[in-house]
């Protein structure tokens, strides 16, 4: 028994190292992570050595995917540039074959690099020219990630899944209309969780007009974001062929985070989704 404890300490201790990369650009989280990581492998009996880390980054999640035309930039902090260099190694080399999140939702305000400005121009596409629509609302930094997943899994893995939880607004908003063909065209499954309590299209309100609060909320804040959420899980076997299929369902009122993790026991559980 102690030498397959064993085993499995060093084979936690190599997933933490090689298997399992994550990305943070602010240096608080950052910091967390590789606190718990820790913490997490030190109980496991599997602590790290002085010269192990964690493969988890201080990084632009979107940004470094490419290879750089020109130069590579110098960062003003020399310090920062190995960190830099390793994300960027992970993100261009390895098979990564699973990308999970939870993006942000707000709207993007400020100056970003052209790699990550760039991202949502094929969401853009035909938006005029096939669909007539003039004003779109494609600035959510959730957009962005989204983008960064579907290309790395679909143009360069070519199979693998996205689970990410986010705004629900590429579901039904109209300027997410080339989101939603992408996403059809480049996967073979796609599972959605519809998780309501949006203040704006739903009033937070159940159909019934009960309370409908945010999957996120909380006993300070009984309403938690403004947002409707869902968590969508995109699957990509290989080659896709055709477009792919849906599976749906949605969970409303206060006790919807209960009701979803409820179903991951029930034995029936693909039977609870719309197709």
């Amino acid at each position: 028994e102690q030498g397959e404890d064993a085993l499995i300490a060093h084979d936690l201790s190599t997933a933490a190292q090689e298997r399992l990369f994550g990305f943070e650009i602010m240096p608080a989280p950052f910091v967390v992570a590789h606190w718990q990581i820790g913490m997490m492998l030190a109980q496991a009996g599997a602590p790290l050595a002085t010269h192990q880390r964690a493969a988890v980054y201080l990084t632009n999640s979107l940004t470094g995917w490419n290879t750089p035309e020109g130069p590579i930039e110098q960062l003003l902090l020399p310090e920062l540039q190995p960190e830099r260099d390793a994300a960027e190694r992970v993100k261009r080399a390895e098979p990564i074959l699973v990308i999970i999140g939870n993006p942000p939702y707000n709207a993007f305000a400020g100056v970003s690099p052209e790699e990550e400005e760039g991202l949502v121009e094929p969401y853009k596409e035909r938006l005029r020219s096939e669909w007539g629509i003039r004003k779109y609302n494609l600035d959510e930094l959730y957009t962005r990630f989204l983008r960064v997943a579907e290309r790395r899994i679909v143009e360069r893995s070519g199979r693998g899944i996205i689970c990410f939880i986010s705004s629900y607004s590429y579901l039904s908003d109209p300027s997410f209309v080339e989101v939603r063909r992408h996403l059809l065209a480049g996967f073979d499954r796609l599972w959605i969780d519809s998780l309501n309590g949006d203040s704006r299209e739903t009033g937070k309100r159940t159909p019934e007009g009960e309370p409908d609060p945010s999957v996120f909320s909380t006993p300070f804040n009984r309403e938690g974001i403004r947002l409707g959420t869902a968590i969508g899980m995109f699957i990509r076997r290989g080659a896709s062929e055709g477009q792919g299929e849906v599976r749906y369902r949605q969970f409303w009122g206060n006790h919807k985070r209960e009701d979803l993790v409820a179903t991951l026991a029930d034995d029936a559980f693909a039977a609870g989704y719309e197709v």
